[in-house]
């Protein structure tokens, strides 16, 4: 037989005791929803909940954009624009309008001695790109990183410019005609490079004018004319995302002192090598960014490293902090390549543009001559 299992005797607890323990829970209950209807609720509902729901109906004019809270970014990064308003859109690969650079192998020996080379200027961050068309082969160097445009940015604008006249004569039949004449205002004026700057206001220049100082003399004020012709920053950024370039980005009007506008040596050189490319660009185009880059002014970067004999279209950038050049080589044989070296340095360090022209030197011997002795 089972034992009778023993009753358990609860014990009665003290009365007092477990009214205390009551009116405690209550009073932390009580007090949890005091804070929270006198502090958070009035916060959440002045701050977000009335602007948000409430705005619209209330016709109030509160200082508050529902937009800016869920994108805060939105004010200085964007790449499109819709409605006036600043977008950051993805960029969409599968419909880009340039031709991605797919090299069939890398040129590593080539690279080893480029970054050799960099060990001598240890104050030098340099950004490489080489596409040697004849063996489809690359040099990349921190090619996808970001850098400070300076005035290389130039030439996207010249291409956007030549598109845009491009997508008129074809949905208008009216292209821009680059025999019009723009009134250079007060408003355009600007310092840094060209001469523009110190030109009267009111008097009236071509758009074929405006391009070939902006890219030879890389004239600041002409820039900024020829920016608002394509919609302006947002239009540039717009157009460079559909092209399939991800580190482009104007942010700044130039002068850019500060660097805000960025490239990479990657996207510069897809931009050089879609020149050629007749879906992006007509050939009236490529001939007239042809005239203009064979006659840049500066030829002190990578066109100091090349033989007499070789020719260069091509458009520099130099800022305080950055020093760089990207363009095409076409060497007497009948051999090109593109190149594009990218500098961080030191403020007005002249000893990126030594690096710049031995590298250059480097890159043509061994691409043209096959020689990567050094």
């Amino acid at each position: 037989m089972r034992p009778i299992p023993k009753r358990r005797v609860r014990k009665k607890e003290n009365p007092l005791k477990t009214l205390f323990k009551l009116l405690f829970k209550l009073a932390f209950t009580l007090a949890f929803f005091a804070a929270f209807i006198y502090y958070i609720l009035p916060y959440n509902f002045a701050n977000y909940f009335e602007p948000m729901l409430l705005n619209r109906f209330l016709n109030r004019n509160i200082n508050f954009n529902a937009k800016e809270y869920i994108n805060p970014t939105a004010k200085y990064l964007s790449n499109s624009s819709f409605m006036n308003e600043r977008l950051l859109v993805p960029t969409r690969h599968s419909r880009a309008q340039m031709v991605a650079l797919a090299p069939s192998s890398r040129f590593y020996e080539l690279e080893d001695k480029l970054t050799m080379l960099s060990l001598k200027y240890p104050q030098i961050e340099p950004a490489i790109y080489v596409w040697d068309y004849s063996k489809s082969r690359s040099v990349e160097i921190n090619s996808n990183e970001l850098y400070s445009s300076a005035s290389i940015i130039k030439l996207p604008i010249l291409v956007e410019l030549l598109r845009y006249s491009e997508s008129l004569k074809k949905a208008t039949d009216k292209p821009i005609d680059f025999h019009k004449k723009l009134q250079f205002n007060e408003i355009y004026r600007t310092s840094g490079s060209g001469s523009l700057q110190y030109e009267k206001a009111g008097n009236e220049y071509s758009i074929n004018h405006l391009a070939s100082i902006m890219i030879q003399s890389s004239d600041n004020s002409a820039t900024n004319m020829l920016l608002e012709q394509i919609g302006g920053m947002e239009g540039l950024n717009s157009a460079v995302r559909k092209w399939g370039l991800e580190s482009t980005q104007m942010s700044n009007w130039l002068p850019d002192l500060k660097g805000t506008n960025t490239i990479s040596a990657k996207d510069m050189a897809t931009l050089l090598y879609n020149i050629e490319n007749p879906k992006f660009l007509n050939s009236n185009s490529k001939y007239l960014i042809q005239q203009y880059m064979s006659n840049v002014h500066n030829n002190t970067l990578i066109h100091a490293g090349l033989p007499k004999k070789a020719e260069f279209i091509h458009k520099t950038g130099d800022i305080g902090t950055m020093l760089g050049d990207a363009g095409i080589v076409y060497a007497p044989s009948g051999r090109k390549y593109i190149v594009v070296i990218l500098t961080k340095r030191n403020f007005n360090d002249y000893s990126a543009r030594d690096f710049i022209q031995q590298a250059s030197s480097l890159i043509y011997k061994s691409v043209i001559e096959d020689n990567i002795s050094y």
